[in-house]
């Protein structure tokens, strides 16, 4: 049943996604962000409906999971792509080396780290038994500190606004993938404890803001030459971050065996 309500859950956020593509092309700004029919509330009624859902929902989510004890190859499986994706980011960041300031260079070298980290995580995943990634979460906390200046780069350096809605969903996105990864990060090292539910929720809404809410605008605004790569490719991997969200709230939903 948890796991059929899932999946039902992650439709109505693929549906609301559909939704934030039809509203990206044809009734927003790109340049500024602003919409151009309709109120914006409406669009934060919309997201935010869904993640009341989720809310709800999750108090059916039980607080451990046999998902997060052992091998998962889902898991794993969307942990090396996503290591791949931010090696991928880091890698274009450093591309345009001679045109980044401190504040950029330093989010490509943590990028970098998130990728190796993510790659790790995945490995650790495919192993029959509990494993950590390392030995060290030290090195875990490092691989998430991007995240931290991504969110700190859409909240505070960019121009952001409730009526700017592609700028604010761009920001949640960002926080949604730090908080779904720094769960992520503590049940790596501490699998018995109890945060499957907090998982589940943090994963599903990383889902909704940052594969099926944010992913749009970046992609839209590249294809019309008015982003650079790297944004593009950076809302990329935030979307990868979500749909890893949707398969660890997918597995930890099953029964517990």
């Amino acid at each position: 049943m948890k796991r059929i309500a899932t999946i039902l859950l992650l439709l109505v956020c693929a549906a609301a996604g559909a939704v934030r593509w039809l509203d990206v092309m044809y009734y927003t700004d790109l340049s500024t962000g602003f919409v151009t029919w309709g109120s914006y509330l409406w669009r934060y009624a919309l997201a935010g409906g869904v993640l009341v859902l989720l809310w709800l929902a999750g108090w059916m989510i039980p607080k451990t999971s046999a998902a997060l004890k052992g091998q998962s190859t889902a898991q794993g499986l969307l942990a090396v792509l996503c290591g791949v994706g931010f090696a991928a980011l880091g890698g274009v960041y450093l591309a345009a080396f001679g045109q980044l300031g401190r504040f950029e260079l330093a989010l490509a070298v943590l990028y970098l780290v998130s990728g190796v980290w993510m790659l790790l995580l995945g490995r650790s995943r495919f192993t029959p038994e509990f494993e950590a990634p390392t030995g060290s979460a030290l090195f875990g906390i490092a691989g998430t500190l991007a995240l931290y200046l991504l969110t700190i780069k859409r909240f505070g350096l960019a121009p952001t606004g409730i009526v700017r809605v592609n700028n604010t969903l761009e920001a949640l996105a960002a926080l949604a993938a730090l908080l779904f990864c720094t769960a992520q990060l503590k049940s790596a090292y501490i699998p018995g404890g109890k945060s499957a539910r907090w998982i589940w929720l943090c994963g599903m809404a990383a889902f909704l803001l940052c594969t099926c809410l944010a992913l749009p605008s970046a992609m839209w605004t590249w294809l019309q030459g008015q982003s650079e790569l790297r944004s593009m490719v950076e809302g990329v991997c935030l979307a990868l971050v979500g749909l890893m969200g949707a398969v660890y709230a997918l597995t930890v939903s099953s029964e517990e065996k």
